[in-house]
């Protein structure tokens, strides 16, 4: 292990609940299918129902809020006549109406016309010739704001702050005025402002993290390709706007930035073969080597560390960075499968997807067992993000896609995009109160109840 650092101080202005494992979950939605529930939210038969091979699915959530659209249900090898769908409990202020059943091949699709401005779980229940199903729909509130800016801001990452904000970053094709800075966003006033790094030139940002000290405030840290001999560098800005700058003691791009409990902060290097940790006590660098080069790097309980590799071995890699220990769990086709877009789950487990095939995956570290989504046919996941009740989110930038995955189920339901929406979701991430928010042509977008 080698180690280099150092800090130079600079002033600026102050400007887990436990799941149900997998087989418990594949074992309950078996018996919820038997009874005719829909696999998208799961449900029971209603009372005094009688048991049959109704299947249901929620195709499309219903959001309301501005450029409110429509949800669809779909019943799988069903004719509309006979098909009753009945609101049988909403919170208050949700309305949810069913529209006419329509025939699609051998389906049935039921249009869902929400109402007002909140959102919430609406009951449903389905009933054709075949049986009868309870389902629990979302009806997801959508609100947008600008991004400021003379062009289209188009964020790459955003990260939740502990006090509420959100800071985005911008892309690596962005002009470099704008990767010198984060954006701020403050969900209760709505309002923008932006954190400065100490940045010009060609200094630009590559990646970011929050940190939270508790009674002692939030660190917001970012990684800089640098452009002299010095190398890039992380800088520290602290709550009350110090910056601190520590040399990386490479040139080369820096990514990932993952703080762990240790109170070190590890990162990437890109196409090498390692894990770097930063002591900011004293500014020294360590190394990690790694077999394969790492893509992604996420945190997982204890201190240890999870990244992604492709190439002639593609997989997952465990590693402890106190003794170098790793584990690897193979992912698809040597020399073909890109594993990426690492997501630590509530329940201990990892979302990540197959870029080459759209795939995506859990897998539990502990066990090593894997489950895959079953995904619409074209879909190219561009990101994850997975909320605090297990809920997961994938977004598919290039057809400007975003779908709601429940916890346990194996498939998700879309949801329908404003009209005329150009490009993303991109910089999807997950708040704490379960709120999704993405960029999408420059319009920053919260979907929630």
């Amino acid at each position: 292990m080698t180690t280099t650092g150092l800090m130079r101080p600079l002033t600026a202005p102050a400007r887990r609940p436990r799941r149900p494992g997998l087989g418990a979950a594949l074992l309950l939605a078996s018996l919820l299918l038997a009874c005719g529930s829909a696999p998208g939210e799961g449900g029971t038969p209603p009372p005094g129902g009688q048991p049959g091979t109704l299947n249901v699915t929620l195709e499309r959530l219903p959001v309301v809020g501005e450029a409110a659209q429509p949800g669809a249900l779909r019943l799988r090898g069903t004719p509309p006549a006979g098909v009753k769908v009945t609101v049988e409990a909403a919170p208050p202020g949700v309305q949810l109406a069913p529209g006419a059943a329509a025939a699609e091949g051998s389906d049935t699709l039921v249009p869902l016309n929400p109402q007002g401005q909140g959102g919430g779980t609406v009951t449903l229940q389905v009933s054709a010739p075949p049986g009868t199903a309870r389902l629990n729909v979302p009806v997801l509130a959508q609100r947008r704001w600008p991004i400021p800016g003379t062009t289209p801001y188009l964020a790459a990452a955003a990260l939740p702050a502990p006090d509420g904000a959100l800071l985005l970053r911008a892309p690596a094709n962005a002009e470099a005025s704008a990767r010198h800075s984060l954006l701020r966003f403050d969900p209760a006033q709505g309002r923008w402002s932006t954190l400065d790094f100490g940045l010009q030139g060609f200094e630009t940002i590559t990646s970011h993290t929050v940190i939270s000290l508790g009674a002692r405030g939030t660190e917001t840290w970012v990684a800089v390709r640098g452009v002299t001999a010095a190398g890039s560098f992380l800088v520290r800005r602290d709550s009350a706007g110090t910056l601190t700058r520590f040399l990386a003691g490479t040139p080369e791009t820096l990514n990932a930035l993952t703080p762990t409990p240790d109170g070190r902060l590890q990162f990437l290097v890109y196409g090498q073969p390692q894990v770097l940790a930063l002591d900011p006590g004293s500014g020294a660098v360590s190394r990690v080597p790694t077999d394969g080069v790492p893509e992604t790097l996420v945190a997982l309980e204890g201190g240890r560390l999870a990244y992604t590799r492709r190439g002639a071995a593609p997989a997952v890699v465990t590693l402890d960075p106190q003794t170098g220990a790793a584990r690897a769990f193979a992912v698809g086709t040597a020399n073909v499968s890109v594993p990426d877009l690492l997501t630590p789950a509530p329940d201990g487990t990892l979302w990540l997807a197959e870029t080459r095939t759209g795939a995506v995956l859990n897998l539990d570290p502990r066990s090593g067992t894997t489950r895959t989504l079953s995904l619409p046919t074209g879909t190219r996941p561009s990101a994850l993000a997975a909320a605090p009740d297990g809920t997961l989110w994938v977004a598919d930038a290039t057809r400007a896609t975003l779908l709601r995955v429940a916890p346990g189920a194996s498939s998700g339901a879309a949801v329908a995009l404003p009209p005329g929406t150009p490009t993303g979701p991109r910089a999807l991430t997950v708040t704490s109160d379960g709120a999704a928010w993405f960029e999408s042509g420059g319009q920053w977008t919260r979907l929630g109840s």
